[in-house]
């Protein structure tokens, strides 16, 4: 089973990629701020702080409208994250905002433990697979 999502249609995704964009934004200004109060002329800082939020906007844009891709075939992969069927507890299913989070019995860093979706039909069948998959009824 496959399926796809761009974080500017999924609200949660949408909202993560825009705060971590929002952070390299004020680790641009304090850089910039250091480096003005160290010695650095204004009118190049001011120069610098542009090409900084010039980069991290188109990064945004790229990021947001990037096509992700899930794959379940024995785990959940996610590039280059993957979790093993067999590891998920049970899972969180939020309609609203097409996320389903898992909760795994290992956890580790490079594990999948969050999927969003864009389209509500894929989140059913993927839903209903995970159901199988963990033993749950509901």
């Amino acid at each position: 089973m496959m399926w796809m999502y761009r974080a500017v249609n999924n609200p949660v995704a949408r909202r993560k990629w825009l705060i971590y964009c929002s952070c390299l934004l004020v680790v641009a200004l304090a850089t910039i701020a250091y480096r003005i109060s160290t010695g650095l002329s204004p009118k190049k800082g001011i120069i610098a702080l542009t090409s900084f939020i010039l980069v991290i906007f188109l990064y945004a844009i790229i990021m947001l409208g990037k096509e992700r891709y899930y794959y379940i075939n024995g785990e959940i992969r996610y590039k280059p994250f993957r979790t093993k069927l067999e590891d998920i507890e049970d899972f969180e299913v939020d309609k609203t905002n097409k996320v389903i989070r898992l909760k795994l019995r290992k956890k580790s860093l490079f594990s999948v433990k969050t999927l969003y979706f864009e389209d509500s039909g894929e989140m059913e069948e993927v839903v209903r697979f995970l159901e199988r998959a963990v033993g749950k009824k509901e």
